[in-house]
């Protein structure tokens, strides 16, 4: 049950912990697009937009479409706009909204206790400037949109009491946006199931709810056939061409990266584990941890329901964060980051109630939260030059740069994914390499392997590529007839047959 107090104080927290949040990544955001923060997925996001494209698996229809509307908006209300200013800008507002949520989640789980408020505004504060949700933040990625569904699926469990009826579009949107969401739906359906009266019935109508949530999001899905198959003319970011059913299959179940699972040897498991707790222990520092685990502790002496909720939150994601073997796995703790912002708030809470136990002096409480508040900021401003990319110009200056070497009837031959996927939002986002090199040709070394890559190649450059088995065979067969560059020296290719020009690699046959 809602008090007046709550009805005005709850949109007053969201706001401020918002603005504070937006503010603070508007500020430190990269001016356009980045490799810093692992955000190399940002070109080829946006060149996917501007083409209505499919990115890398699992394709992300929400967050296309999300994403080609922002870009259509951010361009008529300012006509010349940087559309990688514009991919920055959409992260911050998802992760600046997730703040706010927060703040309202918190307060809503909070005892009613003095400065309530207060320490719901810590809970958003200590979110909004942890280093994994700051960094992704302030980079075109998918990570704060996935950051805010995870929030709004917290408002949809507990701010709603057992009108669970609201948890059903927050699923549906975060399937259709990270699969990783289904990690959280044990946790969801545990309460759902609690709340619910812990009966039988109870339990069929949340796993009924959570499945309609589930089908509904798998409905978006349908975005990838019809933007692959692009009425005949396919788009040129189109991971697993996948207008067929064994394309969208590749596509959908990551079907290349599953390599990465449980790739490790054995005696890895415990770097990864190690791994975990720094980047966990991190977030708030040792004392903000240990406040955490107090706020834990509390849950789990009064709250059962909620101490069993959270270690089903976290249990999952920490397996799948752990077990997968890639060097930005721990992208993917952002759930548990946020929970532990909800426990940071009540363990800060239940510190204050300790020391005002002890010392019974009005100002105590005032004075634990203007402590805690302080050093949040403090540490704010500490990580703001590791963090802050407001002065980053690395990537798009790669791309400036490639401008001015390539040809017109270049064939540009790529590996990596951080190059690769620039020179592809320069030939297909902002165009400006097609300017500069009418008739370029970009072929990645590493996709070629794959029979929907061939595909999509023969269907851009029929002519050139044809039934070539290789890039070495395409290379022969047209190397003395057109200019070759590479975007970095290939083990193939001798040295000496490599000039470095610029950021590239001219070929001399």
């Amino acid at each position: 049950m809602q008090t007046s107090e709550t009805l005005w104080m709850t949109p007053t927290l969201v706001v401020a912990s918002t603005g504070f949040a937006l503010a603070l990544y508007i500020w430190t955001a990269a001016p356009g697009l980045t490799w810093a923060h692992q955000a190399a997925d940002g070109a080829e996001l946006l060149a996917a937009a501007v083409t209505n494209g499919v990115p890398h698996p699992p394709g992300y229809p929400l967050y296309m479409l999300l994403l080609q509307g922002w870009l259509g908006l951010g361009q008529w209300l300012a006509p010349t706009a940087s559309i990688a200013r514009l991919g920055n800008l959409l992260s911050a507002l998802c992760a600046a909204l997730s703040a706010g949520v927060t703040a309202a989640v918190a307060y809503h789980l909070l005892p009613a206790r003095p400065l309530r408020w207060g320490w719901a505004l810590i809970a958003a504060g200590a979110w909004a400037v942890s280093p994994l949700l700051w960094s992704q933040a302030i980079v075109t990625e998918v990570y704060a949109l996935h950051a805010l569904l995870v929030a709004l699926l917290g408002w949809a469990l507990f701010n709603r009491g057992g009108r669970a009826i609201c948890v059903i579009p927050v699923v549906a949107c975060g399937i259709a946006h990270h699969l990783t969401m289904v990690l959280l739906l044990p946790a969801t359906l545990y309460y759902l199931w609690h709340v619910g009266g812990r009966s039988q019935t109870a339990w069929w109508r949340s796993l009924g709810m959570i499945t309609a949530g589930v089908i509904l999001g798998a409905c978006f899905y349908l975005r990838t056939p019809l933007a692959a198959a692009g009425g005949g003319n396919p788009p040129p970011i189109n991971w697993g061409y996948a207008d067929n059913w064994r394309g969208f299959w590749w596509l959908v179940s990551g079907a290349a990266y599953r390599g990465y699972l449980f790739a490790g040897e054995r005696g890895d498991l415990f770097g990864r584990l190690t791994g975990w707790a720094f980047v966990v222990t991190n977030q708030f520092t040792p004392m903000g941890l240990a406040l955490s685990l107090v706020g834990l502790s509390y849950w789990d002496r009064l709250q059962g329901a909620l101490r069993t909720w959270s270690l089903l939150w976290i249990g999952p994601v920490s397996l799948y964060a752990v077990s997968y073997f890639t060097r930005d796995s721990e992208i993917y703790l952002l759930p548990v980051v946020w929970v532990m912002a909800l426990w940071l708030a009540l363990g800060t809470a239940e510190a204050s109630v300790w020391v005002q136990q002890r010392w019974p002096l009005t100002w105590l409480t005032r004075g634990v939260a203007a402590a805690l508040t302080l050093g949040m900021l403090t540490l704010m401003v500490v990580r703001l030059s590791d963090i802050s990319l407001r002065h980053d110009h690395a990537a798009q200056t790669f791309v400036d740069q490639a401008a001015t070497v390539l040809e017109p009837d270049s064939i540009l031959i790529t590996l990596a994914d951080a190059e690769t996927f620039m020179l592809w939002y320069g030939a297909w986002g902002s165009g400006e390499l097609l300017q500069a090199a009418p008739g370029l040709v970009l072929i990645n070394y590493s996709l070629y392997q794959f029979d929907w890559y061939r595909r999509l190649l023969r269907a851009q450059y029929p002519t050139l590529v044809g039934d070539e088995p290789s890039v070495e065979a395409i290379l022969a067969a047209n190397g003395h007839a057109r200019p070759v560059f590479f975007s970095e020296m290939l083990s193939y290719i001798p040295p000496e047959r490599l000039q470095p020009v610029g950021p590239l690699w001219r070929y001399l046959p």
